[in-house]
């Protein structure tokens, strides 16, 4: 008996059903990863630990960066929490805040889709202008792709993809879209809460008042006797200043592990859980002395 004849047509089906197999794989993989972020985002916790996740299902070659810029009356801050690639330094930072409203696709960033600069001018003549140098150059990163998370009117928050050697294809924009709108959602949400507890604080500035449910109450009357160490104090002030933990590091000549334990340990004791509750909580109490 014969054996069956395997044709090209044959081949062609395995390796289709193959690709959409690691195709599946990938959103989810993806999935996790917006899950895990929007969680974070939503208690208030850095996204940072996440970044290399990001990385690895965006499959950025050149790394991954969380970029907040700030608009203060000295014009635009700008921080970067990065993986894969060099860290951001406050001269890397301030030399893009110069640069950073004529970037190509400023004014395109959105909450509801992703931006890949190759959509908006030539890549190849990017590649030798000043705007590119100081926001991309440090990277390698020839081929960028941008999702905005936050928008305030003092405030943009985006996450940002860097390749080398091949630009994003539609599938990774998708993928990046993916991951984009449940942070997006959960920001939002973060920022509603935020804005809803500091109205509360205005109309019970005691930390206990008000609270309905009584399992609250031993964190909120640890937070009203809790005053931080000089060191946790120097943490939190630049925490409070939007400086990511990497940061903060340099500036304090400490590690991020350590900067990661203070802000545990401020968490702990003050009943204030996540980031941007304890820096909220922080520059009350400094308003307050």
């Amino acid at each position: 008996m014969a054996e069956p004849t395997t044709t090209t047509a044959d081949v062609q089906a395995r390796a289709a059903a193959g690709g959409e197999r690691m195709a599946h794989l990938r959103r989810v993989a993806a999935a996790a990863t917006a899950r895990d972020l929007a969680v974070a985002a939503a208690r208030g916790e850095s996204l940072s630990p996440l970044l290399a996740d990001v990385m690895a299902v965006l499959r950025a070659d050149a790394g991954v960066g969380l970029t907040r810029l700030n608009l203060g009356r000295s014009g635009i801050d700008v921080s970067v929490d990065v993986h894969g690639s060099r860290p951001v330094t406050a001269e890397m930072g301030r030399l893009a805040a110069e640069v950073a409203d004529q970037h190509p696709a400023i004014l395109t960033l959105s909450t509801d889709h992703a931006t890949r600069v190759s959509d908006l001018l030539s890549i190849r003549e990017f590649w030798h202008t000043d705007v590119y140098e100081r926001m991309h150059g440090h990277a390698d990163g020839r081929y960028p792709i941008a999702a905005m998370l936050h928008q305030s009117p003092t405030a943009v928050t985006f996450l940002g993809a860097h390749r080398t050697h091949t630009d994003f294809r539609p599938d990774d924009v998708e993928i990046i879209e993916q991951i984009q709108r449940p942070l997006v959602a959960a920001l939002t949400f973060r920022a509603a809460l935020e804005a809803t507890t500091a109205l509360l604080r205005t109309e019970h500035p005691d930390p206990t008042a008000g609270i309905v449910d009584k399992a609250l109450l031993p964190a909120a009357a640890l937070s009203a006797g809790y005053r931080p160490t000089q060191r946790e104090a120097e943490v939190l002030t630049l925490a409070a200043a939007g400086w990511t933990n990497v940061r903060i590091a340099r500036r304090l000549g400490i590690t991020e592990r350590t900067v990661r334990k203070h802000l545990g340990s401020v968490y702990e004791q003050s009943g204030h859980r996540g980031r941007a509750a304890a820096a909220a909580w922080w520059t009350e109490l400094r308003d307050r002395n």
